[in-house]
């Protein structure tokens, strides 16, 4: 009868063992891949050009806010969102280059796990609108005349 209850003992402290070894490998993991590797997508909003771009148009109030700015045409704010890897943030700031790391976030060329989110009125919020690129005016714009030729006989 002892010894049933001696490896029974044993047992549950090998099961113990076991449980506080994978809790400890998993919190390391989580530590050593969110901490030392950045290994997590960044999201954040960047400006956006709504004359080429579909861009999220958001305008406050300056009843609701009192950061709103007092000139209304700085109440419209246009903007896409950038979803970025965080390891590639960090290994920009350590260049002396900074690329892809200027005055705000941007996505490099090919670069893995970056991409914008532009407007689209089915992933809207509360507030928010959809841009339409602006298209220029033709009137505004200079037109040269092929028509006429200029040739000399």
């Amino acid at each position: 009868m002892e010894n049933i209850e001696e490896k029974s003992k044993a047992s549950i402290w090998i099961f113990r063992i076991i449980v506080i070894f994978l809790v400890l490998a998993l919190g390391g993991f989580a530590y050593w891949s969110i901490l030392i590797h950045r290994d997590y997508q960044i999201v954040s909003q960047v400006s956006c050009d709504p004359s080429i771009e579909s861009c999220f148009v958001t305008t406050c109030d300056p009843a609701e806010d009192d950061t709103c700015p007092t000139v209304e045409n700085e109440r419209t704010t246009y903007y896409k969102i950038i979803n970025k890897n965080a390891h590639t943030i960090y290994v920009c700031e350590q260049t002396e280059e900074k690329l892809g790391c200027g005055e705000e976030l941007s996505c490099l060329e090919n670069e893995p796990k970056c991409f914008y989110t532009f407007c689209d009125p089915e992933n809207l919020a509360d507030g928010e609108s959809c841009s339409t690129a602006i298209s220029v005016p033709i009137s505004d714009t200079e037109i040269p005349d092929l028509t006429s030729s200029s040739t000399s006989e």
